[in-house]
């Protein structure tokens, strides 16, 4: 070889570690049922949860007040990797059922009784919007629900399309989008994810005994699942040293089963909550101390990070969707939580920080899970455009200008959001909820009966403007919202 040739290849490699050096790391984290309201930062709930290192992350990136996710967890998950609604992906309630994995001792935690395995009650299946978001009707249980498509296009896969920018891409923690009929345990690897670590269904049966997925293989782990799980991407991280990565960490906590956590990741006192047995009282206590351990591990895997990292890495916090009817808290009730289209189940946190974010902003864009999906893209210098496949329908809006300036307007003139039993089968199905809503109105359809709030006046939906008539403005909104639902369904 000529030394022509090795000054070229010098060159090459010299402007390839400066453009990888460059390329920005990010790090998703979704959090497991928990709406705006168990965050001091977003200053809703009474004596909400000590969470320092979220509060930080508020203070030092930007805040959203108008987030929306879907109102159960593996439909928000489907519109983040795929930028779509449920209805075109079809997943509308959590993916099942689950293929089979190997059953497990249940190891308690310490000081635990063997009989009461330190587990939570899953919060019993009384009303819709319930712990486990399946309060459901006979009827709507026995129908199917669906899996992600191996034909849909994902996000891990837009970074593949250009292997110029040198990402590694990981998943770990919750997966909840696969079943047998979509690659079941190696579903994460299939739907584009170089690694993939954690529980591959909805909850495990015990934090303190569980069934992982590592890359399609099965181990049984008797460690406190979120510590090992942060473990994990402690140890991807730093395996990737100078290339860029994406790391979508997703915890199972605080979705159920509800338990105290170790001691160690306290940040107040819980010594009065009992370890041994499942809680039957004080649910929200146990609830909040479950916040309070995933915030100190937050704080742990940021910490992990060197400075030089960390200033380079775009950190996303958000919740999956609102809170379970029996911890929910003020100004949200029971009923209108987790497994509902109204603010208490799909208005929940989303704290963003990293290069550029402004510091300290508080952003009133209209922001959907969706949007996610073009934001990460163009955060790493992805054209969704040119990226995602021309035969792809996308509802994905990026919102990256916002970001260095809370003041932007929103680039979204509406938000929507729904709920469906079995595959989609129409704008008009009985199973079907929705919701849209532009910067001061909401239209929803709940158990197929429409509710119209003025969410200025009335942010928490208590007073149904269609039970008393609208005035010509509301009535001009209301018109305007039911043709945007219409013409996107129109267009699916």
């Amino acid at each position: 070889m000529n030394l022509k040739n090795l000054i070229m290849i010098f060159f090459f490699l010299v402007a390839l570690s400066a453009r990888l050096s460059a390329s920005p790391n990010i790090l998703l984290i979704i959090a497991d049922d928990m709406g705006v309201e168990t965050l001091a930062s977003y200053g809703l709930g009474e004596n909400p949860p000590v969470t320092a290192t979220i509060d930080t992350m508020a203070q030092e990136g930007m805040r959203f007040n108008n987030f929306w996710s879907q109102p159960v967890c593996s439909p928000t998950r489907a519109t983040i990797f795929t930028g779509r609604y449920g209805f075109r992906t079809e997943i509308g309630r959590p993916v099942g059922p689950s293929g089979p994995l190997p059953a497990i001792a249940d190891q308690p935690p310490a000081g635990a009784s063997a009989e009461s395995g330190g587990r939570g009650g899953r919060g019993g299946r009384g009303g819709r919007g319930g712990m486990g978001g399946d309060t459901v009707t006979a009827a709507q249980s026995a129908l199917p629900r669906s899996h992600l498509r191996p034909q849909e296009f994902t996000l891990p896969a837009a970074f593949k399309a250009d292997e110029g920018l040198g990402y590694s891409t990981a998943a770990i923690g919750k997966w909840h989008l696969a079943t047998t009929a979509n690659g079941w345990l190696n579903h994460p690897n299939l739907a584009g994810f170089d690694f993939y670590a954690g529980t591959i269904g909805g909850a495990p049966e015990s934090y303190f005994s569980w069934t992982q997925v590592v890359n399609g293989q099965v181990t049984s782990t008797t460690g406190y699942a979120p510590s090992d799980k942060i473990s994990d991407a402690v140890s991807w991280i730093d395996e990737q040293g100078d290339r860029p990565w994406l790391l979508s960490f997703s915890f199972n906590i605080p979705h159920t089963p509800l338990h105290l956590p170790p001691e160690e990741y306290w940040q107040s006192d819980h010594s009065a909550l009992d370890r041994h047995s499942m809680p039957a009282q004080g649910l929200q206590d146990y609830f909040y101390a479950m916040i309070e351990a995933m915030d100190t591990l937050v704080g742990r895997l940021l910490a992990s990070l060197d400075s030089e990292t960390r200033e380079n890495t775009y950190v996303i916090f958000l919740g999956d969707n609102g809170t379970s009817s029996n911890v929910i808290s003020a100004p949200f009730r029971a009923g209108r939580g987790k497994g509902t289209i109204y603010e208490g189940g799909i208005n929940v946190p989303l704290i963003i920080t990293g290069p550029g974010v402004h510091s300290g902003g508080v952003s009133e864009a209209l922001v959907n899970s969706a949007d996610l999906f073009f934001t990460i893209m163009e955060m790493a210098g992805i054209d969704p455009k040119q990226t995602v496949p021309s035969n792809v329908i996308t509802d994905s809006v990026s919102f990256l200008p916002v970001l260095s300036d809370p003041s932007t307007p929103s680039q979204r003139e509406w938000l929507y959001a729904d709920e469906f039993f079995g595959g989609y089968s129409g704008l008009e199905s009985p199973f079907y909820d929705y919701a849209i809503r532009n910067q001061r109105y909401k239209l929803l359809r709940f158990n197929g009966e429409e509710e119209f709030y003025d969410l200025q006046e009335d942010p928490y939906e208590y007073n149904n403007l269609l039970a008393e008539g609208l005035s010509a403005t509301e009535e001009s909104h209301y018109v305007n919202l039911k043709r945007e639902t219409l013409e996107l369904h129109d267009g699916d």
